[in-house]
């Protein structure tokens, strides 16, 4: 199989939700659903035990348009806990993943978990469940490595400001877009956002915020000189986010396709 670049992703989103008699310009997204599983690493935890892992998962069977991420952050501490990893699952709807769960886990699955239990673990009960916007346009977020099943995360915690907080936010991010069209970002390498909302109850930490922001960007340089340039010359746009919603960050992450298998192992 060949290598699948983000962007591959953004295109297998396509649903668009907007009004029909628009009164001001609305935001439009792309959305899916997304899941994340926090991971704990285990005596056997390398990156070879791990590739061996992932490469015996990608034989087992999924649904149409299933896809998985897996990000290891930057740094050891995290809303997780200590020394954390995480598993992200896309479906194709909420409905999609409550079907798979429900059917509980199938022989060819617990045999791999036993054998890999030593390596890795996910804490799968308590997943947490998001509807996952893409206000980014495919065909504007740039030309992402054809080759690289590899790229790079960085993730805000944010809480809006008042109740108007979704709609500010829906502002910013029309601006934010024609920001992105009009500004000088060659230099900084492809880029695309998503932003993610909880879909039903989420455990706590991650409850005590209303919604996380993730950036995406090939490589970790084109990550510094993205923010860089934005601190520069977005202060219009960072104003009118700071008026929507309150954010930490950015939590840096390597993030790399599990799923559909990036070398066909």
């Amino acid at each position: 199989m060949n290598y699948l670049k983000l962007s591959v992703l953004m295109s297998f989103i396509f649903l668009v939700g907007c009004s029909d008699e628009p009164v001001e310009e609305e935001l439009e997204t792309n959305k899916v659903f997304s899941e994340y599983m926090t991971c704990t690493p285990g005596v056997d935890f390398t990156d070879e035990s791990a590739r061996m892992m992932v490469d015996e998962w990608n034989n087992m069977e999924f649904p149409e348009g299933f896809f998985a991420w897996g990000h290891q952050p930057l740094e050891s501490l995290t809303l997780g806990g200590e020394n954390k990893y995480y598993w992200q699952l896309f479906w194709n709807t909420q409905e999609d993943a409550d079907k798979a769960w429900a059917e509980g886990p199938s022989e060819e699955f617990a045999a791999w978990a036993d054998k890999y239990e030593s390596v890795l673990t996910c804490d799968g009960e308590n997943r947490r469940k998001y509807d996952n916007h893409w206000p980014r346009d495919v065909d504007a977020s740039g030309e992402w490595d054809e080759d690289a099943a590899q790229w790079v995360s960085y993730a805000h915690y944010c809480k809006f400001n008042g109740d108007d907080g979704k709609e500010k936010l829906d502002a910013a991010v029309i601006a934010f877009n024609a920001y992105l069209d009009e500004a000088e970002t060659g230099d900084d390498g492809p880029f695309t956002f998503g932003i993610y909302y909880h879909s039903g109850e989420n455990p706590e930490p991650y409850s005590d915020y209303d919604f996380f922001w993730m950036n995406y960007y090939q490589t970790h340089e084109d990550a510094g000189a993205s923010y860089t340039r934005f601190e520069s010359d977005g202060g219009e746009i960072q104003a009118m986010f700071d008026e929507a919603a309150t954010c930490e960050g950015p939590y840096g992450m390597d993030t790399f396709q599990f799923y559909p298998d990036p070398d066909d192992a």
